[in-house]
């Protein structure tokens, strides 16, 4: 039986489609958000899975790693030199080899910087266990991995309803908490559990449809659009965390809810107008659906409805192949490529020692153990959001190791992917407002971290 559009009647209950909606949005909950434990570690069955391939698959995963950056590179150069138009012929070559200089860029580094860590060629501040090899090895192939696989399971928990339940559900409540319209929540909820990059686009898009006025844009974009969960399973295992995964990621949540209440209420996000994209205008409709049933009743009717247009197993694997290539290929690189140099500057230079030198002293009064070690991490997140959590892999402290952890996840504005997409978006944003944002997401959701992290490791 396929999982193409049911029969049914809209707006009717069927339960060839509740069962349909409810058994696959089942298995998406057991693969991404139950915990589970494996050998005393507490963890997540794709975060199991990872593990188990990384064992088998370890003499040849470095190789892969550095291969998806050579081929990255050269399939960038390609497509910059004789801009073939692969989006419908090739989709599987436009997913590798789609972008543009800027990224390329940061593809022709990463490119090079991979083939000097494999063949041990060039200087130690490239090449060091706390540079190139730490960035390659601990990032990249936790990266290549769980992105992998994750493109292949995430449908489970995005495209058969469950998003649409809870977003329904939350509806009322999401509206008085962070002062957004009710149907803002399905897609900040989405982009919480899928992809920070591609939440950010429909955030943009919607804006430039006239769904979203300028602030409630922002307002999502900076506050929900939060590193996927299979790169927050990364970020645990980088820096040690992983066997307390599920306390953790709790802890990530919790910081992001209370964070975004108090970001909308406060400056610079609170005083942006509320207007709509000029060329769109607005063009909200006014939900007048659903008020002969209760709320759950609601949500479960637009759980099927979602069920009910389900693409084909076909449609949806493709789109899975493409979508892991275009992650792989796309974002590995560039990604490996700005860790590196921000690795280099934390690691080699006295650059963030200085800047983070009253960050150390504060975090010195407030007892944070391994305070001057920790203390670059804090600033280090602006341009990568895998550097706080690398800065983690190397101190003892599992207080500060944790909070750590939990910043690279909350801290959100960083400039190596989501950042730039974010200045050069419709939303007409500055670098200084993005600064401010990340400074005040910094000091919000940092003594959340702390007071878990003192309940967990007493």
């Amino acid at each position: 039986m396929g999982l193409g559009p049911a029969v049914e009647p809209e707006g009717q209950f069927s339960y060839r489609l509740f069962f349909k909606s409810l058994g696959f949005s089942l298995v998406g909950i057991m693969l991404f958000l139950m915990p589970v434990e494996i050998d005393g570690n507490q963890t997540i069955l794709i975060g199991a899975l990872s593990k188990l391939l990384r064992t088998y698959l370890s003499n040849v995963l470095l190789d892969a790693v550095v291969a998806v950056t050579t081929i990255s590179t050269l399939g960038g150069a390609y497509f910059l030199l004789f801009k073939p138009d692969w989006s419908q012929t090739r989709p599987a070559l436009h997913a590798i080899c789609n972008t543009n200089l800027q990224w390329f860029l940061l593809r022709f580094v990463g490119g090079i910087v991979g083939l000097m860590v494999y063949f041990s060629w060039g200087p130690e501040i490239i090449l060091g266990e706390s540079t190139g090899h730490a960035v390659f090895v601990d990032i990249g192939i936790p990266i290549l991995i769980i992105m992998s696989i994750a493109s292949f399971l995430m449908p489970f928990l995005t495209e058969f309803g469950l998003m649409e339940f809870v977003g329904s559900m939350v509806r009322k409540p999401f509206e008085i908490l962070f002062r957004l319209p009710g149907r803002s929540a399905v897609d900040a909820i989405a982009s919480f559990v899928g992809s920070s990059i591609l939440g950010t686009l429909i955030t943009i898009n919607q804006y430039e449809t006239g769904m979203y006025s300028r602030r409630e844009a922002v307002a999502v974009a900076t506050n929900f659009s939060v590193v996927s969960l299979p790169f927050s399973l990364v970020i645990a295992d980088v820096a040690g965390l992983d066997h307390i995964f599920f306390p953790w990621y709790a802890t990530v949540v919790l910081a992001c809810l209370i964070c975004a209440m108090i970001i909308v209420r406060i400056p610079p996000v609170s005083v942006l107008p509320d207007s709509f994209y000029g060329p769109t205008g607005e063009q909200v409709l006014k939900n007048v659906s659903g008020s002969d049933h209760s709320v759950f009743m609601s949500s479960v009717l637009q759980a099927m409805e979602r069920a009910r247009n389900v693409p084909s197993a076909r449609t949806m694997f493709l789109k899975a192949w493409h979508s892991a290539l275009d992650v792989v290929f796309g974002v590995l690189t560039p990604c490996l490529a700005i860790a590196t140099v921000a690795a280099m500057l934390v690691f080699h230079t006295p650059v963030f020692d200085v800047l983070a030198y009253p960050i150390a002293l504060l975090l010195n009064l407030i007892g944070l153990p391994e305070a001057k070690a920790a203390a670059p991490g804090f600033l280090i997140g602006f341009l990568d959001q895998f550097m706080p959590a690398l800065v983690a892999g190397s101190i003892e402290s599992a207080t500060t190791r944790f909070v750590l952890a939990g910043l690279s996840m909350c801290q959100l504005i960083f400039m190596g992917q989501k950042g730039i997409l974010l200045l050069r978006s419709s939303l007409s944003l500055n670098l200084w407002t993005l600064f401010v944002i990340f400074c005040l997401r910094t000091v919000i959701t940092f003594p959340i971290f702390l007071i878990a992290a003192l309940l967990l490791f007493p």
